[in-house]
Order: C-alpha cells, then sequence, then structure tokens
C-alpha cells in the first residue's frame, strides 16, 4: 500500500510538470493538445537520469464511470497497455481501498512468453468527482520487497496512468450508485506517460524521445478510441 500510494504521488507530481522544462515539439507531427516536459530525476525510489513526461486531454461521449471500468477490466488491457506487449493480464494480488469495488491496490502479471519477472503495480479510485487509473512497471524483486516491508521509499518507479472526470454536463455525474450510463453526460480522460530517455543526467534527451513519447501518448489514445467506438 505505502508502495502505491508514493506512486500516486510521483504521478500527480509528473502530471503537472512543475519542475519540469517544457520539451519543443513544434516541429512534429500530431502534437496537438500535447504538452511534452522534461526533468532530471536524482532522488531515491526513481530511475536516475532525464525522465520525459507527456500528457493531455480528450473528451469521450461516454459516462465516466463506464471510462473507468473499461480499464479496470483484464480482460481490455491488452488493448491499451503497451506493457502487456498484446497479451492477456490478471490480476494476482488486490487489496481493497475503499467501499467501491474500483477503489483498489492491485498487482497485475502480464503473459509474455519472454518475460517471467515482469509485473504492473496498480492503483484505481472512483468518487463521484471523477476516477484514476495508476500504474507502473515493476517486477517480482521489487514486489517482494515490498510486501516484505522493506522501505519502499527506495524502491523505483515511474508511473503512468489515466484521471477521468465528468464532462460538466449537469447529469454526467449521477450515475455513480449503478444507474444507466448509457445516457449520461460525457467524460474528460488525461492520459500521462513518463519514460527514461538518458539514464545519464549529463545528456539532455533529444527530438527522438520527445518523439517516442508522444507516439506512445497519441497510439494509446487512439486505441482506447477504438476499443470504446469513440473513433467519430
Amino acid at each position: 500500500m505505502n508502495f502505491s500510494h508514493r506512486m500516486l504521488k510521483i504521478f500527480c507530481e509528473s502530471i503537472t510538470m512543475a519542475d519540469g522544462l517544457d520539451f519543443p515539439l513544434c516541429d512534429l507531427a500530431n502534437t496537438s493538445g500535447v504538452r511534452v516536459s522534461i526533468r532530471e530525476s536524482k532522488i531515491n525510489g526513481q530511475p536516475s537520469g532525464m525522465i520525459v513526461a507527456a500528457a493531455t486531454s480528450i473528451w469521450l461521449p461516454l459516462h465516466y464511470m463506464k471510462v473507468f471500468e473499461f480499464f479496470l477490466d483484464d480482460k481490455n488491457r491488452a488493448q491499451w497497455d503497451v506493457l502487456t506487449c498484446g497479451n492477456q493480464a490478471h490480476k494476482v494480488a488486490h487489496i481493497s481501498n475503499g467501499i467501491h469495488p474500483g477503489n483498489c491496490v492491485s498487482v497485475i502479471r502480464p503473459f509474455i512468453p519472454s518475460e517471467n519477472n515482469a509485473l504492473i503495480l496498480q492503483e484505481s479510485f472512483t468518487t463521484p468527482m471523477g476516477s484514476y487509473v495508476i500504474y507502473a512497471p515493476t517486477d517480482v524483486a521489487t514486489m517482494t520487497a515490498a510486501i516484505m516491508g522493506e522501505n519502499s521509499s527506495m524502491l523505483p518507479v515511474l508511473p503512468s496512468g489515466f484521471v477521468i472526470c465528468p464532462d460538466g454536463e449537469p447529469n454526467s455525474a449521477m450515475a455513480f450508485d449503478g444507474a444507466d450510463t448509457e445516457r449520461l453526460g460525457g467524460s474528460l480522460l488525461t492520459v500521462a506517460f513518463q519514460i527514461l530517455a538518458s539514464a545519464d543526467g549529463r545528456n539532455m534527451p533529444n527530438r527522438k524521445a520527445g518523439a517516442a513519447v508522444n507516439s506512445l501518448l497519441t497510439s494509446t489514445i487512439l486505441r482506447v478510441r477504438d476499443a470504446l467506438n469513440c473513433n467519430n
């Protein structure tokens, strides 16, 4: 739980991009509405080096709870999460941290034939004000250390994730109790990714690093739109 909560804190700090420098993407195509920044990480618990973060927000014609439930369903994960390499995934641990069944910390194992050590740490939470699904790649050794009670502040984590909010329409926040979501409001989906662009803090990430994280962001959005039938 402590490891997951620190992951969430890092995500919230990164999405503000307060300590980063804006990364110029004006010479790249398909960057409308995408903000990219870079920062140097030297603190314990995060990969050391230059980290590139990218974020954008889109509108979806679906109630925010329907979008939240889409991300929680293990059967859908291969459709949007590049960490699964297109393979299915399943939960190997589930810790509830709220009344709603989606309010939980999860450990997820993707079925990757060439990689038996890969795990995904995820925290999800929803309220009538909105929802989030935050996750980060990790491994068996790191998760074992966290479960055994080691100091989680020393365990490396670099989270990405989604924040889903009602779009402000009068009915958009009324279906939290399980009412019909087909006819209620839309949602604002904020997508944010972080990648370690350079393990050497002396080397500033180049145009390729910005293009890579932008491509990851835009391709994920396209896959989410397609899976939710929101391409129009």
